[in-house]
């Protein structure tokens, strides 16, 4: 299998080091000093022109990792090219961008897969486990926090460039938590949020408070921010019988692992068990092994596609919702 991937920033990188070397063919980014440079690590061509990687017929799948406002023009051409794509989140700037990915999808169909990671975190894939199971009843609430601290210059980034990058926090971070939580409750289509500006001096936010609810009752508290002076990651699910508790993404943000409280008949002090995972994150790696696989076995369902969309809607109704 031939891969490119378009973008060499620190998340094409990753992208990279998750690939089995022979796979990855070329790296493609406008600067090329940065194209050269990765290029030259992973013993592969460099290239400047994305145009050319996709009109590229030895090439069979794309990586896109670029920033936010080109993630939908350059995958939305790669799939009429008949090429397999992995998108980052969240796919575009707005929901109209993905739809019109999702409209060349359905003239020519390859596989197309969004790059939530988080999902593939091992204390998050033991928790669809232990929910899946329905030993514990039904999922009631969920109660996340993810923040990081920004760095020296973080207002310069293009992460705070609305035409780049589409918005703020809730378009960076709040994309995964939203991801999560329609992983392990399905869509919740009833939302409402306040996007804040607190200290970076920037036009766009740097949290977001936010809370979803479906038609069942299922209700999540959310928050996203990057003015946590301490790296945090904090996902808490409640059960019917038990809570789970996901702490930290390893590094940064701490230690990975899985508390478990079983809720005792007599209630009371729960039972606790408690699962560790290694410092190692290994999220791409199996992210990039589902889509290697999703290609392999010719799996062209578009689960992924309305995943991210839903995604976006929920950020584009809160956005909409101009509550600052």
């Amino acid at each position: 299998m031939n891969i490119a991937i378009i973008g060499a920033g620190l998340i094409g990188r990753k992208r990279a080091l998750a690939l089995p070397k022979h796979f990855l063919k070329i790296i493609c980014d406008i600067d090329k000093q940065k194209a050269d440079y990765l290029a030259k690590e992973f013993k592969c061509e460099a290239e400047t022109d994305w145009k050319k990687i996709i009109d590229n017929k030895n090439i069979d799948a794309v990586i896109i990792s670029t920033t936010n406002n080109l993630l939908s023009k350059i995958a939305t051409e790669a799939i009429k090219n008949g090429k397999h794509v992995l998108i980052e989140k969240p796919g575009g700037i707005n929901k109209e961008q993905l739809l019109r990915t999702y409209n060349a999808y359905k003239k020519n169909p390859v596989v197309v897969m969004y790059g939530y990671n988080h999902r593939f975190h091992p204390a998050l894939q033991r928790a669809k486990y232990l929910v899946d199971s329905k030993k514990y009843g039904s999922v009631l609430f969920i109660r996340a926090r993810y923040g990081h601290g920004g760095r020296l210059g973080y207002e310069k980034d293009w992460r705070f460039n609305k035409e780049l990058s589409g918005g703020g926090e809730l378009i960076d971070q709040g994309c995964h938590l939203i991801d999560l939580v329609n992983f392990f409750c399905g869509p919740m289509d009833n939302s409402l949020g306040y996007t804040v500006t607190f200290f970076w001096k920037t036009n766009l936010e740097d949290a977001a408070f936010f809370q979803l609810k479906n038609e069942k009752n299922q209700l999540a508290d959310l928050s996203v921010t990057c003015v946590e002076w301490k790296n945090i990651f904090s996902f808490e699910i409640m059960l019917k019988t038990a809570k789970i508790q996901i702490d930290g993404l390893g590094r940064s943000y701490g230690k990975e692992k899985l508390t478990l409280y079983e809720m005792n008949k007599k209630m009371g002090p729960p039972k606790i068990k408690e699962y560790s995972f290694p410092d190692i994150d290994v999220s791409w790696k199996k992210e990039i092994q589902t889509f290697v696989k999703k290609i392999k076995s010719s799996d062209i369902s578009d689960s992924s596609i309305k995943d991210a969309m839903y995604v976006i809607s929920i950020i584009d109704k809160i956005y909409k919702q101009n509550i600052i």
